[in-house]
């Protein structure tokens, strides 16, 4: 983005003091912005026409700002009065950047302007402009002759003057405010916000932060895009083998279900935890023989629940296949003889499934169910369904990448 506006309070050195450019001036003549919007309070617009004069050479669009302020030392009339002005100067340049001038006007409207550079979401830039003298200039006389303008002197069609133009440390600040607010999104598993954020100010970022950042964003919303990045973020795969595929399904979404309950979203969890267990059985039990399994589950519905077993079925690479939940893939386990220990981890996670669909119906706190519980239950049952080949990494991947994020912010 190299288009720029110029939003500039109108001060005592504007627009040239001592034949040297004032602030405003020396900001147009630097930067070329391609509209400068000229803000006035009421004592200064008795400059107005040395202002649009200084300004002729430049064929710029002008806007002026003309206000009844007549109490410039008051903070908080500018605290007021800049935000919904920047808001609509960025409304009507939407592609460009907008250079605020903290150099001109009062020490209360020049704070005012540092406070919105810092605390904005907009795309600003704080421009300050040293001293033709090389120091402080309050007793440099105000005033002076804009055609005599030492700045305006030129040779080869280029000024020979140096720029006084300082692009401020105060974007130090702002990038401490909105890394602060990046790391907490993160920390939080908010990626999709903490990637708005740091588009925003990407100016002030590595762009290998918002990369990751949407790596992570993708990967837990279980957006299959995230896996062509995977080459890009190799070191977040941990798994190699002929089970790598199930493993990096099941372990992201261990992964998710353990965000979901550092958060404390915990009906999001249980929504997530009956198909995650659901697959660690399927991985016990393999490939299911259809007409075993329907033949098992009959007898054992006509047994506990006296009616017949009615297979569901879905629709999948167009043809329909039968599915089987938790309950069923218990039933099916033991038939198989699959360990007792097993059997028992997945019935403790059952029942913390049915003790939430028995509350369901009735007014109560998502927190009777305990997140910390199903989860170890559930990392026993994946670390022994895939023989081992998992590594705590695998189970803290999310955490590891926050890491990552952190430090390349």
């Amino acid at each position: 983005m190299n288009k720029h506006v110029l939003f500039s309070p109108i001060g005592a050195t504007d627009p040239v003091r001592d034949d040297y450019d004032g602030p405003m001036l020396h900001i147009v003549r630097h930067y070329k912005p391609t509209k400068v919007y000229l803000f006035y309070t009421m004592e200064m617009q008795r400059k107005r026409e040395i202002v649009i004069s200084a300004l002729k050479e430049f064929e710029i669009d002008i806007e002026e700002i003309l206000t009844d302020i007549d109490a410039p030392h008051d903070f908080d009339i500018f605290a007021k009065t800049f935000d919904p002005l920047l808001n609509r100067i960025q409304e009507e340049n939407k592609d460009s950047k907008i250079i605020v001038n903290i150099s001109s006007g009062t020490p209360q409207m020049k704070s005012a302007l540092c406070l919105e550079v810092v605390s904005s979401n907009l795309k600003l830039k704080a421009v300050q402009v040293t001293s033709p003298i090389k120091g402080s200039n309050e007793n440099t006389s105000h005033g002076g002759n804009i055609e005599d303008n030492l700045d305006s002197i030129m040779e080869n069609g280029q000024y020979i003057t140096a720029n006084r133009c300082m692009e401020s440390n105060i974007l130090t600040f702002k990038r401490t405010s909105v890394k602060r607010d990046i790391v907490s999104l993160v920390e939080h598993f908010e990626y999709r916000a903490a990637y708005e954020k740091l588009k925003e100010n990407i100016d002030l970022f590595n762009i290998e932060a918002l990369e990751l950042i949407k790596y992570a964003m993708l990967r837990q919303n279980d957006d299959k895009r995230y896996l062509n990045m995977g080459r890009q973020h190799s070191e977040f795969s941990f798994v190699k083998g002929p089970k790598e595929d199930r493993i990096e399904i099941v372990c992201n979404y261990y992964g998710i279900l353990s965000n979901k309950a550092k958060t404390g979203e915990l009906s999001y969890f249980v929504l997530l935890l009956k198909p995650l267990a659901e697959y660690v059985a399927k991985e016990f039990l393999g490939v299911v023989n259809e007409d075993i399994a329907t033949g098992v589950l009959d007898e054992y519905y006509m047994r506990t629940k006296r009616k017949p077993y009615n297979p569901s079925r879905i629709k999948e690479n167009y043809r329909w296949v039968v599915t089987y939940n938790l309950e069923q893939y218990i039933v099916l386990m033991e038939e198989k003889g699959i360990k007792q220990e097993i059997i028992e981890d997945f019935k403790k996670i059952e029942e913390q499934l049915n003790k939430r669909n028995e509350l369901a119906h009735v007014l109560y706190r998502e927190d009777k169910i305990n997140p910390n519980y199903s989860l170890r239950l559930l990392r026993t049952l994946i670390t022994e369904a895939f023989d081992n080949s998992t590594n705590d990494k695998n189970f803290m991947i999310y955490d590891l990448i926050n890491e990552r994020i952190k430090e390349l912010i």
